[in-house]
């Protein structure tokens, strides 16, 4: 590892990946072909242990074919984490404990080499909860757990046509629209488990049923633009909810809310950014293992940038 470059992207079990369409194996096909070395582990393949042994990665490096989905991977080998030129935290979500615990480990050696995106933002910022701190981009929304406030919140500022976001979970799960009032005490209480979970209310805007816009940001920059676009007479624009892909070319305040965002969230070490906006209003903010989503979901349009990028970023 010491005469080339070498990253080490800490995924999901590659058998549970699409090799073709997922932007992280994209990403380390791209930096192979800058002759960079790439290897893969698991969160659970990663170790730590009183200094100076430090933190390792049971590791194994990967070799590409011409193609993303044509990867090898050689047996694994325990390296020390802070040997790596650059660390890639590309864990899905559920955010849970056993998420939060690589991120503890991965943090211990962040002084050492570049993490993209770094543990502490990603242990500090809320997916959801991070749109309140981007007024001038976001329509009314709250977080309560207090059913009571919400509903107040939901008749004075959204004319109760809401939708509500559980904090910790993806992919459009648990996120429910409610038009009217009818029901609307009850559901919140509901939701919130009378009290005991927070949840997220915001008005609800009718330009998602013309699509979803997703921005992927790097380094604090819009790289590829993208509609996602809901199924018929359904809200959620999530591709895991069935949404379709469409090419889209930006408005002027689609990019202005993009930059701001992601600029902000650059200086806090969020390198890639999937920022979602209904209507040119913020609608959510990924940071935990963004997206670049394009049409042709085998593209590898934008991936030479990002792994020029990484370049710049990574340690010699």
């Amino acid at each position: 590892m010491a005469d080339r470059k070498s990253h080490l992207f800490v995924v999901d079990p590659l058998e549970r990946l699409n090799l073709a369409w997922d932007t992280s194996i994209k990403m380390a096909f791209a930096i192979s072909e800058l002759g960079q070395d790439v290897y893969f582990c698991t969160g659970r393949e990663l170790s730590r242990s009183l200094h100076p042994s430090g933190a390792f990665a049971l590791a194994k490096k990967a070799k590409f074919g011409e193609k993303p989905q044509e990867l090898t991977l050689e047996k694994p080998k325990r390296l020390q984490l802070e040997n790596f030129s650059a660390i890639h935290m590309r864990r899905e979500p559920p955010y849970d404990l056993d998420y939060i615990g690589t991120l503890w480990i991965l943090d211990s050696v962040s002084h050492l080499v570049p993490v993209l995106n770094a543990p502490k933002a990603l242990l500090e910022i809320n997916e959801k909860l991070s749109i309140l701190d981007f007024p001038l981009f976001t329509k009314p929304s709250m977080v309560s757990s207090d059913a009571n406030e919400l509903m107040a919140f939901a008749r004075e500022k959204c004319g109760s046509n809401i939708v509500i976001k559980p904090l910790g979970l993806y992919g459009g799960r648990g996120v429910e629209h409610i038009e009217d009032d009818r029901g609307l005490a009850e559901k919140l209480h509901l939701a919130t488990m009378n009290g005991k979970e927070s949840r997220m209310v915001q008005a609800f805007d009718e330009a998602v049923y013309q699509g979803e816009v997703r921005a992927f940001t790097v380094a604090g920059k819009p790289l590829a633009w993208c509609l996602k676009v809901p199924k018929s007479g359904e809200f959620l624009a999530n591709t895991r909810a069935g949404s379709s892909l469409e090419s889209y070319r930006p408005s002027a305040r689609d990019i202005d809310v993009a930059t701001g965002v992601a600029e902000t969230l650059m200086k806090r070490g969020v390198v890639f950014a999937g920022i979602d906006m209904i209507g040119g209003w913020l609608s959510e903010v990924n940071i935990t293992c963004p997206a670049l989503l394009n049409p042709d979901r085998s593209s590898l349009k934008g991936f030479d940038a990002i792994a020029h990028t990484i370049d710049e970023l990574s340690h010699h």
